[in-house]
């Protein structure tokens, strides 16, 4: 799950700490240019945005990007033949 954080300064550790206080194998890597998080968790969306938010952090999800078929590239996932 993807999330743009307010304020996120990179601090991609602070979150992951948060996070893992609800599922304790909660996987965090973060794009702090982006001010993005990507989530990997037992944790519904509302209940990632809900830690957050106690911990003083605005955060919305984002569309996760969908990959576009280009006949004959590198983004081919194959589901489509």
């Amino acid at each position: 799950m993807l999330f743009q954080v307010k304020d996120f300064a990179g601090n991609t550790g602070a979150i992951a700490a948060i996070l893992r206080a609800h599922d304790a194998n909660a996987q965090v890597t973060g794009e702090p240019v982006a001010g993005q998080i990507d989530v990997a968790a037992q944790l519904t969306s509302s209940q990632v945005i809900t830690a957050l938010h106690e911990a003083g952090y605005e955060a919305v999800r984002v569309s996760e990007p969908r990959q576009i078929h280009v006949s004959g590239g590198s983004t081919c996932c194959g589901s489509c033949s």
